[in-house]
């Protein structure tokens, strides 16, 4: 009697064991579906392309947009948000619901870039869990177009007249230096004159002498100014 009830003790503790490997493996298996599930969700779902690259020249125009597309087969409508790590970069809607599929503009600015190669990325997020990134590339090739020419300004000058001796007339002279003069200017006999040709934002200096068939004076006071 007392190995019957033993055995029926074994019995039961084998069956309960079985029961709680029966449970386990059972949490075991939801948890793996679990995850399986959420693993298909995010990959189901595409981006295309994955890569875009953008060319523009240096102090043109932006080069066209270009544009991203998302697409899925599960039916629902789930969110979508989107964000990039540049500051020449912009991708739009930065939020947007969607079904089946959703279409993203990504644009880049030149504007004040030098020429060389940029690298960035763009965040496409579903949902909670799944994201996405697309690699940007952005090329400026150096301007084959002449910079503008600088702009220019004049400046008037005047002195007094020579004399107690008969003159030819006067010379001007000016240089972007003191006491260095790059350029002569021949006036005659008047005593005033615009100088034109000076370029806006640069010191210019300048100096006066008379002249007749006896030879050149020594030169006047040096003045300057700064040309506006």
């Amino acid at each position: 009697m007392e190995t019957a009830q033993q055995t029926a003790r074994s019995r039961h503790h084998n069956n309960c064991s079985a029961m709680s490997w029966l449970l386990q493996i059972g949490v075991t298996t939801f948890i793996c579906l679990g995850l399986a599930s959420e693993s298909l969700a995010c990959h189901t779902p595409k981006v295309t392309p994955t890569s875009l690259t953008f060319y523009a020249v240096q102090g043109a125009t932006n080069p066209p947009n270009q544009i991203l597309t998302f697409s899925r087969t599960a039916s629902g409508s789930l969110t979508l948000t989107t964000s990039d790590n540049a500051t020449w970069l912009t991708v739009s809607p930065a939020t947007t619901s969607v079904t089946t599929s959703a279409k993203l503009t990504a644009a880049v600015k030149t504007s004040g870039l030098t020429a060389g190669t940029r690298n960035a990325a763009i965040t496409i997020k579903m949902g909670t869990w799944c994201t996405y990134t697309v690699s940007v590339t952005l090329i400026i090739s150096p301007s084959t177009q002449p910079p503008p020419p600088p702009a220019t300004s004049s400046a008037t000058l005047r002195w007094n007249a020579v004399t107690g001796t008969t003159i030819s007339g006067y010379k001007v002279y000016v240089g972007e230096a003191p006491r260095v003069y790059t350029r002569t200017i021949n006036v005659g006999t008047v005593t005033t004159t615009t100088v034109n040709s000076l370029t806006v934002g640069r010191i210019y200096y300048f100096v006066v002498t008379a002249y007749n068939s006896a030879g050149e004076s020594a030169p006047s006071n040096e003045v300057s100014k700064t040309i506006q």
